[in-house]
């Protein structure tokens, strides 16, 4: 039990020299530290393997395991070590925890590119759930969440090349010729196609890929919208109303955790290789971007309503802000305030459409906070 403990202590001292080469960018670093880390915890979780009576010491230790090796991409590692601990007797709780680090490496298969080249520039985009079958997805949720990165695409290239955002009008002509989405044909990985950015020599500088920066500025921004990390995005996206228009965005390129669960992104493997998967729902991005006052009282006169009816108006030439009416099943109007960066991209393509609005009520004004097609999971129970 000494040695076990010792090769136990010595993985995390490993483990730990990997956080810190992971924060400082040093990748190859990170990836030895942890292959080490890996080796020895495996190492000390099989000599545990038979002693079923040791909980919840023996799971924790495959679970430690296992972790590991899906960071350093021994999938098939990760699995036995996983099975192996499930074959034991596992508390409950740690028991869920390896079915779902069970699901996380099935994931990360369905991440892998195979049979195919991806160049600098290229992204993967693999969709997971019960509306995605071997190679086939259904078209509704595969196309608006493409025309939803192709928007994504082209915000971050605006805001990357200083233009102001672009709250109405069509984007520059220079920029949608130099400036292309390629979609390669389907592929039965899941459901996974690759993305290419075509770029002409009008965007080209000397020693910058405009396009393979942009697409890795969008999946590092997408990565902390995932994490919730809002302090970080502001540090990125600056421009309030760029963040907003982003964050909208990504709520609807998320998971909606049924028909999609994952929504996930590979970079080519000869840049510094990057998988970012969207495991957070629509509901949950929702609780983390909603700006909705704790605690709110009758004294304050700030309240959050929810407003289903017919989006019949869209009023967009305000430059600070929009406003839109919905009209609810009694007849009644309702005006709402749409902040800068929501109209054109989120709001309006669901003009003449059924749709829910989460709003915040405050001294006459309703300022709108989310906006769904009200057939959707609006993130209220």
């Amino acid at each position: 039990m000494q040695n076990v403990t010792n090769m136990h202590q010595a993985a995390m001292e490993f483990a730990d020299r990997a956080e810190l080469a992971r924060r400082a960018g040093d990748l190859s670093a990170f990836v030895e530290f942890s292959t080490q880390a890996l080796e020895l915890e495996a190492k000390a979780a099989w000599v545990m393997s038979n002693q079923t009576d040791l909980e919840p010491t023996r799971s924790i230790l495959f679970r430690s395991a296992a972790t590991l090796a899906i960071e350093v991409g021994r999938l098939r590692e990760a699995e036995q070590l996983i099975a192996a601990a499930l074959a034991g007797n596992p508390p409950a709780e740690i028991a869920e925890e390896l079915r779902d680090l069970l699901e996380d490496v099935y994931f990360q298969r369905h991440l892998e590119v195979k049979g195919v080249t991806l160049s600098p520039g290229d992204v993967q985009m693999t969709l997971e759930g019960n509306a995605v079958g071997f190679g086939i997805a259904r078209s509704d949720i595969f196309v608006q969440r493409l025309k939803d990165l192709e928007t994504l695409l082209y915000r971050t290239a605006e805001r990357l090349m200083g233009q102001e955002f672009r709250e109405s009008g069509r984007r520059k002509k220079s920029l949608s010729e130099s400036f292309e989405l390629y979609l390669s044909v389907p592929r039965a990985a899941s459901f996974a196609v690759t993305l290419r950015l075509g770029q002409s020599s009008q965007l080209n500088l000397p020693g910058v890929d405009f396009t393979t920066n942009t697409m890795k500025v969008l999946l590092d921004d997408l990565a902390l919208v995932n994490e919730g990390n809002l302090e970080a995005l502001k540090n990125s996206i600056p421009d309030e109303s760029y963040r907003v228009n982003f964050m909208g965005l990504a709520e609807r390129l998320a998971p909606d955790g049924k028909e999609i669960r994952t929504v996930g992104f590979t970079t080519a493997p000869d840049q510094v290789k990057r998988v970012v998967a969207l495991v957070a729902t629509k509901k949950q991005l929702r609780e983390r971007v909603r700006k909705i006052p704790k605690n709110l009282t009758t004294a304050t006169d700030e309240k959050e309503v929810v407003i289903t009816g017919l989006l019949l108006e869209a009023d967009a030439t305000n430059r600070k802000e929009g406003i839109i009416e919905v009209v609810d099943a009694d007849g009644t109007a309702h005006k709402i305030i749409v902040p800068r960066g929501m109209m054109r991209d989120i709001v309006k393509p669901m003009f003449e459409e059924e749709v829910v609005v989460i709003g915040i009520s405050r001294q006459g004004r309703i300022d709108l906070v989310t906006i769904d097609l009200a057939d959707t999971d609006t993130g209220k129970e």
